[in-house]
């Protein structure tokens, strides 16, 4: 009896802990990739959601006509790669089969924040914070991926220079 009681606990604790991770597994902002993690993989900007590995053509349309627009070429084989610089942040297409994805998104200063409020100023500590234990660390570059996606942050006497998303090939 004692051992049966014993795992009827066990079990019920089991589940008790199951159902406090599912509750967990949304970041409150609706968004979630697969198994319930958050997706970081965008940026809202001028009231646009710029995501990596979507479809281009009606994101670029609601930003509007870009400062600069430069033909990068094939770099690295590829793919034909465009680069449109905004105000505050450039966002690089990749050309494929069925049209532009996007393929990278740079901050160009500290007016953009991702989603979890960190811009270039943010300290590394305000990173770690929001992000966690990052995929990689290296050469003053906290990166976190998911697949073929990855955000990295580059960190200067302890504060956020730059911020770089993109879909690594």
């Amino acid at each position: 009896m004692k051992i049966r009681r014993i795992l009827c606990l066990m079990l019920a604790l089991l589940c008790a802990v199951m159902l406090a991770s599912a509750l967990v597994s949304c970041n409150g902002d609706g968004e979630e990739n697969e198994g319930g993690a958050s997706n970081p993989f965008y940026v809202n900007y001028k009231d646009t959601k710029i995501e990596l590995d979507k479809k281009a053509e009606s994101i670029l349309e609601k930003l509007g006509e870009p400062k600069y627009s430069d033909n990068l070429g094939d770099c690295g084989g590829i793919g034909v790669q465009m680069k449109y610089t905004y105000d505050d942040i450039t966002v690089n297409t990749l050309k494929e089969k069925d049209g532009e994805v996007i393929h990278k998104i740079g901050f160009l200063n500290d007016l953009v924040l991702t989603p979890k409020g960190i811009s270039i100023g943010s300290s590394e500590q305000e990173v770690r914070d929001a992000y966690g234990t990052p995929s990689s660390e290296e050469n003053g570059k906290l990166t976190y991926k998911s697949g073929d996606l990855e955000l990295e942050f580059t960190v200067k006497n302890g504060s956020v220079s730059a911020v770089n998303y993109r879909r690594i090939r």
